[in-house]
């Protein structure tokens, strides 16, 4: 019977490394830890120095190939990489340096690396299950700091005004294409997530209810540690964000949901008046209501 057991464990093993195997097949390991494959060569004459800044076409996907972020959606004038900051291990700068204009490389790497490489910050939950993550890259432009400082002026000179909202759009839609798609926002713009129901009394104005509900950013980040509990009078006004009050007002004792607030019914603008929470930015709140009097 042991010897069954152990059979079935390393069958499971070896089923787990072919697939991990398939997924690298055609990559080389690098000594700095990322993996990498020539895709394409271009016509470029000379290669990056350590100052330059890159201009790329690129794809950044998880190990299943589902793509979270594009220059095509996410970055039309494609995605700016300065070398110079690129100078730790694992972060392919060295594979970046042997490119040419044209070349089309894929990576992998971890993704502590990665964030921490393109966006600064921490493993979001959607690839906190993954070993690597995939960035493909199509290098169209070389260009040196001066070039790329002059591009910012321009832009800052004409006074090119994002489309916020847009983009904001953009992120969320990012987020539901993990393993949400299909949900679409109410009349309000709110996304609802989960939700349970009761039969018990409703929320109404004028009602004590005590409420238990915790955010997150949409990359998984709590904006508190703890979930926070408070009681109040439904309907006083400034106790909570728009948002939450829209949706505390559809909800009965016992109900729970989880929901995205776009950034015009959370802190907007602006941002939250301790700076924790920049303009612009829709947040993930679930909420429970404990109890109605």
């Amino acid at each position: 019977m042991r010897l069954r057991y152990v059979s079935f464990f390393i069958s499971i093993l070896f089923c787990f490394a072919c697939n991990r195997n398939e997924k690298l097949k055609g990559y080389t390991r690098d000594t700095d830890g990322y993996y990498y494959k020539l895709i394409g060569l271009g016509d470029g004459n000379f290669s990056p120095e350590r100052e330059s800044i890159l201009v790329f076409d690129a794809a950044m996907k998880t190990l299943s190939d589902s793509v979270f972020w594009d220059t095509k959606h996410d970055a039309p004038n494609g995605l700016y990489v300065d070398l110079s900051l690129l100078n730790f291990r694992g972060s392919s700068q060295k594979q970046f340096l042997k490119m040419v204009e044209g070349d089309s490389v894929s990576l992998m790497m971890k993704p502590a690396v990665f964030f921490r490489c393109y966006f600064d910050t921490v493993v979001p939950l959607f690839c906190s299950k993954d070993s690597l993550v995939k960035l493909d890259v199509k290098l169209n432009q070389i260009i040196s700091r001066a070039e790329y400082l002059a591009l910012i002026k321009n832009s800052q000179g004409e006074e090119v005004e994002e489309d916020t909202e847009l983009e904001e759009l953009k992120e969320i839609e990012c987020y539901l294409s993990q393993d949400r798609k299909g949900i679409s926002p109410d009349h309000n713009g709110i996304y609802t997530l989960e939700r349970t129901h009761t039969t018990l009394g409703k929320v109404t104005p004028g009602k004590k209810i005590k409420l238990a509900y915790q955010g997150s950013f949409i990359d998984g980040r709590l904006i508190d540690p703890q979930q926070q509990t408070i009681e109040y009078v439904y309907g006083t006004p400034d106790q909570l964000i728009k948002g939450l009050n829209i949706v505390i007002g559809t909800l009965k004792k016992g109900e729970t949901t989880k929901i995205i607030v776009p950034s015009r019914l959370a802190f907007g603008e602006s941002g939250s008046s301790n700076g924790s929470i920049p303009p612009y930015t829709p947040l993930v709140y679930t909420l429970k209501i404990i109890d109605i009097k």
